[in-house]
């Protein structure tokens, strides 16, 4: 009885836990945080706005609850349309139990190509209960 138990939570954990992309942003000394659910189109996946000068986008793709692929994504919003500054690719990036701050990318700094604004950001691919 005792094992059919244990083998019922750890199926339960399996079935209810997600991934999710946790990142931590911070611009003029302001900090905020966004989390990205993956995706199984990554044209679904859509850029958000840091600070009205850069926008970030994350395409988390997955399939049955394993991360495939994770590309970042940042721009600099010029007044026509945003400029690529950085993308990065991760393959088969590897969970993390809990929150371990930047524990996917490190911390990240990008500059706007016109003023010299700092962009620093770090992400963490964490699993939650769903």
């Amino acid at each position: 009885m005792k094992f059919f138990i244990s083998a019922l939570c750890l199926f339960a954990t399996q079935v209810w836990a997600s991934p999710q992309l946790q990142c931590e942003f911070e611009l003029n000394g302001h900090s905020e945080t966004h989390v990205f659910k993956p995706v199984s189109d990554p044209y679904l996946a859509e850029s958000i706005d840091i600070g009205g000068r850069f926008r970030f986008k994350a395409v988390v793709l997955a399939s049955a609850n394993q991360v495939d692929l994770i590309n970042l994504y940042v721009y600099y919003q010029t007044r026509r349309q945003p400029m690529i500054l950085q993308h990065a690719k991760f393959n088969k990036p590897t969970l993390q139990p809990s929150s371990q701050a930047n524990s996917l990318t490190g911390r990240i700094a990008v500059y706007s190509p016109f003023l010299g604004k700092e962009l620093v950001y770090g992400c963490s691919l964490i699993e939650v209960a769903a």
